[in-house]
């Protein structure tokens, strides 16, 4: 579970941002980056036929975003109260899970993501979504009943309260299946199995991520490798950005370390 630092060494712009913009609805930016994933589906075919065990693009996508967010610990940043800004100690994911055959969506939050192995996480992703799928998740099972148990016209006050409870006061209501700080450093949603190769998501107000991540489906496109013009696997990975928290510049650093590591995906093992 994270803890948390303040962070005294905020530029006057980001101080300046922070107080500006309220919770994320204004401040989105949205970027794309096509990212040849040649090496990795040959890592994920040799690691398949040498363990058995079956990896996805989208593990690939969260342990990458943990390594490059230890790269760039400025981007781990939670805005509180009226702009208050902190780092988080901790690198944790949240990664989406669709439930009820699609008809619903929770997710599962993987703490100190960037201290573990590429196989741990993907099982501790595959083992926490089945136990939501069944109904196991006891945490899952008490947010869903109490949302399902309120009249519509009280949905909103009720989601404002658990966010000033979890997020501003930092509480920890696991029994009322409000955990501090459920969503981590950033949510990761893949939606390739859609058919889906483009596409873009809003951030949720109680989530206080500065990234939000989609995994799309893996398409044949051309790129340019060296000088000759190829037809490669490319993931269109696509993110939204609080500019309260990432520019562009720490949006373009971040995005050469996710080229750097799906050009060697060994790293991410």
């Amino acid at each position: 579970m994270s803890d948390f630092l303040p962070l005294t060494d905020a530029s006057p712009f980001r101080r300046m941002a922070a107080a500006m913009w309220a919770r994320p609805r204004d401040p989105s930016i949205y970027g794309t980056m096509d990212l040849d994933v040649g090496p990795a589906q040959a890592f994920l075919a040799a690691h398949a036929a040498r363990t058995g065990a079956r990896l996805t693009i989208t593990h690939l996508v969260a342990r990458a975003v943990a390594l490059a967010l230890r790269d760039q610990p400025e981007l781990n940043v939670k805005v509180r109260f009226w702009g208050k800004l902190e780092r988080r100690t901790s690198i944790d994911l949240f990664v989406t899970v669709a439930t009820d055959g699609g008809k619903d969506l929770s997710g599962v939050r993987l703490d100190r993501a960037d201290e573990r192995s590429l196989v741990e996480l993907a099982a501790e992703l595959g083992e926490r979504a089945r136990a939501i799928r069944s109904g196991a998740d006891a945490s899952y099972r008490k947010s869903k009943a109490g949302i399902a148990g309120l009249p519509w016209w009280l949905t909103r006050a009720a989601l404002r309260a658990g966010d000033l409870a979890v997020n501003e006061l930092h509480l920890d209501l696991p029994g009322l299946g409000l955990p501090r700080d459920a969503f981590g450093s950033a949510m990761i949603t893949s939606v390739g199995m859609f058919g889906i190769d483009t596409a873009f998501a809003p951030f949720l107000p109680m989530a206080r991520v500065p990234m939000l991540l989609l995994v799309p489906e893996v398409r044949p496109r051309p790129l340019v490798v060296g000088e000759r013009l190829e037809i490669r696997p490319v993931l269109r990975l696509c993110a939204t950005f609080d500019h309260r928290v990432i520019d562009g510049f720490a949006a373009g650093a971040l995005a050469r370390r996710l080229h750097a590591l799906f050009a060697a995906p060994d790293a991410l093992a």
